[in-house]
């Protein structure tokens, strides 16, 4: 005769049930647990990406021959708590997109686990057709095409940075800045600089009387002195510029650093394991801390990436800085 004991099983009385019974119940129990923490874990871990980065000093001015744009190359990962980890110096801020440029500060990452860099989605946006409007009406297009092209969560991440348009509309300079830290508003103007973060440039006062050489020399002097001051910090690296002018292809001044080629994070953790792109610790970090962030961003990508994953509710990796952060 089969031995009994009182089995309680939620939603039913006590009953009396075989021990055999009561056994294979608590196995089946054991089972669903585990089962439901793995699901629960590869949730949290897809939607919760920890690598912030971000960064960025930059500079565009309207000057007699054209207008120059300049920029740092820093970007700066930080971990879900926003603290700053490690930082690496050929991040791409100037996107040629035609014969304008589009230059961001802010954040050089997205929240989508398949297009996760802001470099990715400028070079989608300068190939489209989208992108073949004047300069006042590029911020539009701009939005709009990652509308498009993004999830949701995705396309809100590529409104968070302030970003500066400049070009030639018939044969006349133009620069408009998005403040996309606050009000999300863009104003354009038609001569004078622009600068993110938003500062005085003495040696710009009249920098409609200078050459694209001179205006470079008082921009690189610029960033390189505010990079010194906040070392390590966000901003730092080569200063790269990019001349447009309304008769010439636009081009950059100097031969810019070799930018990775990342669309998602598990491509920054290629390089990262490989060497090919050199990453510095923060003062204080180990590299033990930066090799967790880099493995938990690309799990973030792989399992963003799986047919069957729910969209990306919550923020993505995160990469650059902005430079009072």
């Amino acid at each position: 005769m089969l031995s009994r004991k009182q089995t309680f099983i939620p939603g039913l009385s006590s009953l009396d049930v075989p021990s055999s019974f009561h056994c294979g119940c608590k196995a089946l129990a054991i089972l669903l647990m585990l089962a439901a923490i793995t699901a629960t874990a590869k949730s949290r871990v897809h939607k919760s990406a920890p690598i912030r980065i971000k960064g960025s000093y930059v500079i565009a001015a309207i000057c007699k021959e054209g207008i120059i744009v300049a920029s740092d190359s820093r970007g700066t990962l930080k971990n879900g708590h926003g603290r700053r980890i490690a930082y690496y110096d050929v991040n791409q801020k100037i996107f040629p997109v035609g014969n304008k440029v589009i230059a961001d500060t802010g954040y050089a990452s997205l929240n989508d686990p398949t297009i996760s860099f802001l470099a990715a989605l400028m070079s989608q946006f300068g190939s489209d057709p989208a992108s073949h409007v004047d300069v006042e009406q590029l911020p539009h297009a701009y939005f709009k095409y990652a509308n498009t092209v993004l999830p949701e969560a995705g396309a809100e991440s590529a409104k968070i940075q302030t970003l500066i348009f400049a070009g030639f509309t018939s044969n006349k300079p133009v620069m408009c800045i998005y403040d996309g830290e606050s009000g999300r508003g863009t104003k354009c103007r038609y001569s004078g600089y622009l600068a993110s973060p938003n500062q005085q440039i003495p040696g710009l006062s009249h920098v409609e009387t200078l050459s694209f050489r001179e205006a470079a020399n008082v921009m690189r002097q610029t960033i390189n002195a505010y990079a010194a001051a906040v070392q390590p910090g966000s901003v730092g690296g080569p200063v790269v510029i990019r001349t447009i002018q309304s008769s010439a292809a636009s081009a950059w001044l100097e031969m810019p650093p070799r930018w990775p080629n990342w669309r998602v994070f598990t491509d920054l953790a290629e390089d990262y394991k490989s060497g090919r792109v050199m990453f510095n610790l923060m003062p204080g970090i180990r590299k033990g801390e930066l090799d967790s962030l880099v493995e938990d961003g690309a799990t973030w990508a792989r399992l963003g990436a799986e047919p069957n994953q729910p969209k990306v509710a919550n923020p993505a990796p995160i990469i650059g800085s902005y430079p009072d952060q």
